[in-house]
């Protein structure tokens, strides 16, 4: 039997010790890690050798088989590269998501604090509510654009999220004063359109970084953002239904409002669980 598919001879291989290569019948010609791709041709048609190949003579993988281990040192070399590259950022994306997870806890019970039966039943605590809400908005819109640096997608959904905290502040001072007046309605529509936009740019660079990590839970995010897009149409539409047919209109609003939580619950754990790969890949 040949000792390699192609017909080279082991012994006459300079690269042999560099590449750390048993052999491609024993080493990179095995189906699962192997990286020759004259080897796995052969064993995926069932060939001893590409001698017993029908298409050997026209073969531009048999008339490349000299520059097999140059190829295979330049893609180990490539992965070598991408790992580091991976190792690098997980330490900054394992530390910082972290943060963003913990941030969620202090900006929900916030949000509690300046709803309207809430601040009815405690009127001191709806500017508690503000001041909190804003400060962990503005943190969590300064750690986005810290890790704008690893991924752009972040960088975008930064600068969306303090633009969106400075207007909604203004809005809530404004709200808890007294009347709400009528030119605060032109943009609170241009800023939930804003939030929505950070919310794509978050979840798509939390999907982008995780890809070469864990391509499941990467899904996983993009698919989350469909359904926050669904629930936002949702909510929006059933307000807008209530005008024309007021129990279908309340029905979508309350279906919207309910998806709106549980997205919001999943992202919470979809962040924990993202922190958590990075710290683990460390």
């Amino acid at each position: 039997m040949a000792e390699t598919y192609c017909g080279k001879r082991c012994t006459d291989c300079g690269q042999r010790e560099t590449l750390n290569c048993p052999g491609c019948k024993d080493g990179p010609g095995r189906p699962v890690s192997g990286v020759c791709e004259l080897a796995q041709c052969c064993r995926s048609k069932g060939h001893a050798s590409c001698d017993t190949c029908d298409f050997r003579d026209g073969c531009g993988k048999v008339r490349s088989r000299e520059q097999q281990p140059d190829y295979r040192r330049r893609k180990q070399e490539m992965e070598r590269q991408q790992q580091e590259k991976i190792a690098r950022r997980s330490l900054v994306l394992g530390k910082w998501l972290w943060v963003l997870f913990w941030l969620n806890i202090p900006g929900t019970v916030a949000g509690l604090m300046v709803n309207n039966y809430v601040a009815g039943l405690l009127p001191g605590m709806y500017w508690a509510g503000v001041l909190l809400s804003a400060a962990c908005s503005v943190a969590y819109g300064l750690i986005l654009l810290k890790l704008g640096a690893e991924e752009t997608w972040y960088r975008t959904a930064g600068i969306c999220g303090l633009v969106s905290t400075g207007v909604s502040a203004l809005l809530l001072l404004v709200s808890g004063t007294g009347a709400v007046p009528a030119w605060s309605m032109l943009i609170t529509l241009p800023m939930l359109v804003v939030s929505l936009v950070r919310e794509y740019n978050e979840y798509t660079a939390n999907a982008v970084v995780l890809a070469d990590v864990d391509r499941v839970l990467s899904d996983r995010w993009t698919v989350l953002w469909k359904w926050a897009v669904a629930c936002f149409a949702a909510t929006l539409g059933g307000t807008l239904g209530v005008l024309i047919v007021p129990v279908l209109g309340l029905l979508v609003v309350m279906a919207g409002s309910i998806g709106t939580i549980v997205v919001s619950i999943l992202k919470l754990i979809y962040l924990y669980r993202s922190a958590k790969t990075f710290r683990e890949y460390e």
